[in-house]
């Protein structure tokens, strides 16, 4: 007998993972295979998200504060983070690569060029995985004038970090936390590389801005973060991201309360002279503050998640007392009529929402789950989803299509036939009665929802004026409100979205701190509305009974223990179900368009 090849393997040093990758095979974030003793990417040149965005989505607050940039983003990841907000970018790689659309690094240019971007934003997920793409773009749109930069988990090799920074003018490094025990949860054996890396930068004159994840019970990982980060530069910009649970039940305990955030923030700024508190709805904390007279130089306000919008601006950053805000370039003027951009996550939380709606139809294979998500990204349907009003028509319309996608058609029937009898049934009995005055809130009293959510669609049906339709509050005229325009209002009733929900108790003091006076909180009207019920979910339709019983005690009692044993039989019925799913219902994506999403 003769003895076998011995198998070969070569190390790859784009990310500190350093993985030994054997012939035809692929390395931990699966984005690298070994061919021909090369290590060669998998998907050149294609890119998952392709879209504008202001420089605090990136998130940058001090580098050409509220300038326009083109986030480009490809797929994968090299860490693995629970409850990551990208689970379905990140590692997803074999199914969501069927979505990839292909660009030239001078057709993601042109595109930037229309869109009148000073910038490129490799962003959502970690560019390590796409080195090779990424510097291919970063040359081009060096040489071409563009500025350029990325958002990265700086666990990328020294070596990577001396070919990256001729092409670098900014970076946001997003910390794990300090300890190397908080870097093996993520999947990484150690700490110390990220925190040489963002040395490295920024001795190399790169803009560096941080941002750090801050889990409920973990302030200490943050704390002796800012305690290094002080040894390298105190002047380095510090974002605190709240971490935001994308799975309540399972990891809700992990959100830090707004005060917990705020409070921290504080006792960082011993430290460091720029801390910011992001996922913070109604935060001071996003301002940027002179740091002799306490005036705001930048206003800023919650944009979504690890995203901000700046509201105001003096100009140049200069504050009255003649000190001049720490910025990289210059500061864009705020128009009234901006062009649009996305802020947070909007493609990422859009899968979400198709994933959880296939998930009630009775598809649980995530490889399938996967696949028809890339299919409505790709087709533009999702896109042209989110640019409709949120209503429980288009939820249902929703529902049908996906259940025709999916050869669900009997399941998604049923389903839309289960909405519609509940929702006449209340219209019905509503009709007639008399409707009370209703606001509803993100957690804070000055920031209402904008009159296109879904929450307040729910407060019509259910028999209640929503003064958020009312009013007609949207992003546009009302990036704020203030205390005496709430108080004119004069709800009789308040709901605090199950969104961002607080304590009743805490939200009725913080009305009182800020001179808020309503009928509502003075006979104590106000009701936090359950995060089981989210609009976003499927069970929305148990809140919409839940608001029901509350505006109308008179007309109903519905049991919601009840109403969800009632509705999660229903939706374990769809998973006995023997319905296939038929290949000729699959919509075949559009490949035609300028961008991917």
């Amino acid at each position: 007998m003769t003895k076998s090849e011995p198998e070969i393997s070569i190390q790859c040093n784009y990310c500190e993972c350093r993985c030994q990758i054997s012939e035809h095979m692929t390395g931990k974030c699966l984005m690298y295979r070994h061919e021909n003793g090369q290590i060669i990417e998998i998907y050149p040149d294609c890119y998952l998200n392709i879209y504008p965005v202001t420089t605090e989505s990136i998130p940058l607050l001090h580098f050409y504060p509220n300038s326009r940039f083109l986030l480009i983003s490809t797929i994968g990841c090299n860490f693995a983070c629970e409850g990551c907000i990208s689970e379905f970018q990140s590692y997803g790689n074999k199914t969501v690569s069927e979505t990839l659309i292909r660009h030239t690094p001078e057709e993601i240019l042109d595109i930037a060029r229309k869109g009148n971007c000073r910038g490129i934003a490799f962003c959502l997920n970690e560019p390590t995985v796409s080195l090779p793409t990424f510097l291919r773009v970063a040359k081009a749109a060096k040489e071409a004038g563009f500025l350029v930069g990325c958002s990265s988990n700086g666990y990328m090799t020294q070596d990577t970090v001396n070919i990256l920074i001729p092409y670098l003018d900014y970076i946001n490094i997003g910390l794990k936390g300090y300890s190397d025990e908080r870097y093996l949860e993520c999947g990484a054996t150690s700490a110390s590389p990220v925190f040489r890396n963002v040395r490295l930068f920024y001795d190399a004159g790169i803009a560096v801005e941080l941002s750090i994840m801050y889990l409920n019970g973990r302030e200490m990982e943050v704390i002796q973060a800012a305690e290094h980060i002080k040894s390298i530069c105190p002047d380095i910009p510090f974002q605190v991201m709240r971490f935001m649970a994308p799975d309540r039940e399972k990891l809700g305990f992990l959100e830090p309360s707004r005060e917990d955030g705020e409070g921290l923030c504080g006792r960082l700024r011993e430290y460091l002279h720029h801390v910011y508190l992001f996922n913070t709805v109604a935060t001071t904390m996003l301002d940027s503050l002179c740091p002799i007279c306490g005036n705001v130089i930048i206003h800023r306000v919650f944009f979504g998640p690890m995203a901000a919008r700046v509201l105001s601006c003096e100009q140049d950053g200069v504050c009255s007392c003649g000190y001049v805000f720490p910025y990289t370039g210059d500061i864009t003027p705020v128009q009234k009529d901006e062009i649009e951009v996305l802020g947070g996550y909007r493609s990422i939380m859009g899968v979400r929402f198709i994933a959880e709606i296939l998930g009630i139809l009775g598809i649980t294979e995530k490889i399938l789950i996967d696949s028809y998500c890339n299919t409505v990204i790709a087709n533009g349907y999702l896109h042209s989803h989110q640019e409709q009003k949120s209503t429980p028509d288009t939820y249902c319309e929703m529902v049908t299509y996906l259940a025709h996608l999916s050869g669900r058609i009997t399941q998604g029937s049923y389903f839309v036939n289960y909405i519609q009898s509940v929702i006449s049934d209340i219209t019905h009995k509503v009709s007639h009665a008399q409707k009370p005055r209703v606001i509803t809130v993100l957690s804070h009293p000055l920031f209402p929802l904008y009159a296109d959510r879904f929450d307040n669609s729910l407060v019509e049906i259910a028999g209640g004026i929503s003064l958020n339709r009312e009013i007609n509050y949207n992003e546009t005229e009302h990036a704020e409100y203030t205390a005496s325009e709430f108080s004119a209002l004069n709800p009789e009733i308040i709901f605090i979205s199950s969104h961002f929900s607080t304590p009743v108790t805490d939200f009725i003091s913080t009305c009182r701190k800020t001179g808020i006076t309503a009928e509502a909180i003075s006979k104590t009207q106000v009701y936090a509305l359950n995060k089981k019920y989210m609009p976003t979910s499927p069970p929305w339709i148990i809140g919409l009974m839940e608001i029901a019983n509350i505006l109308h005690p008179e007309l109903f009692q519905y049991s919601l223990p009840d109403e969800e044993e009632r509705l999660n039989n229903l939706f374990e019925s769809f998973l006995s179900a023997s319905d296939s799913c038929a290949d000729n219902c699959i919509l075949i994506p559009d490949q035609s368009a300028d961008t991917a999403f």
